[in-house]
């Protein structure tokens, strides 16, 4: 059992579990059903957990003059974790959250620039989630670099594959479909699927160094505290 599994094979994977007949056609009316079972334990489990596996490293380059930028398209926007800025051969974090003292500092209105950046934070801009940097940067081609988990793969046909461990999904589902029929299975299904959830969870856990627990809290990024002073370049157009 793995990630990467299609869909259409979640689907008969999920039929077996239950004890159904695999063949289509004594089976076709638990067909919608099942298939919303497993999009939406997914979607779950995606948004319960920072699977490790799924996160990615995007960077986007400054542009001299430019407040906001699109969120790298690979990134899921509310799982963003940190933000972090190339600076004199080094990286620091970017703080997030942009307060109405920090526009009395560095007015983008009035188009100040400065570097380095030193905030960013997630706006709407019309139509769009777009990210905001503080202040606007003086040059081009300074490098910004995201952590987060990336956007799921979605299940929208039977070739699409899915980014999870493919029995923990089905075990969750099985035993759903098991308990909605009265089905005394339905609950070594339902302990089979935590205990799967658990292994997988805590798998990741301990085969990773990074800033994240258990319970998803992000330690204190011990940079700040030994960042160096940064020297600010002002320009009022």
């Amino acid at each position: 059992m793995a990630r990467g599994t299609t869909f259409g094979e979640l689907i008969e994977m999920l039929k077996l579990e239950c004890g159904l007949d695999p063949d289509p056609a004594l089976s076709l009316n638990m067909r919608p059903q099942m298939e919303l079972m497993l999009k939406r334990e997914y979607e779950r489990l995606y948004q319960e957990f920072d699977w490790p596996f799924l996160r990615v490293f995007p960077d986007l380059l400054t542009q001299a003059g430019e407040r906001f930028y699109d969120v790298p398209a690979e990134m899921d926007l509310e799982r963003i974790e940190t933000v972090d800025y190339y600076w004199g051969n080094r990286w620091f974090p970017l703080t997030r959250g942009i307060s109405q003292l920090d526009y009395n500092t560095y007015n983008p209105d009035l188009g100040v620039r400065v570097d380095p950046t030193f905030k960013w934070d997630i706006k709407y801009t019309g139509p769009k989630a777009q990210v905001e940097l503080w202040p606007i940067p003086n040059s081009d081609g300074n490098k910004v670099r995201f952590t987060g988990i990336k956007k799921k793969t979605e299940l929208v046909d039977t070739t699409s594959r899915c980014d999870l461990d493919d029995m923990m999904i089905v075990l969750f589902c099985a035993s759903e479909y098991l308990a909605s029929r009265g089905s005394k299975a339905a609950g070594t299904k339902q302990q089979k699927a935590v205990e799967r959830y658990r292994l997988m969870a805590g798998r990741s856990i301990t085969t990773r160094n990074n800033s994240f627990n258990m319970n998803n809290q992000q330690k204190p990024d011990p940079r700040f505290a030994s960042r160096s002073p940064l020297v600010a370049y002002v320009r009022n157009p």
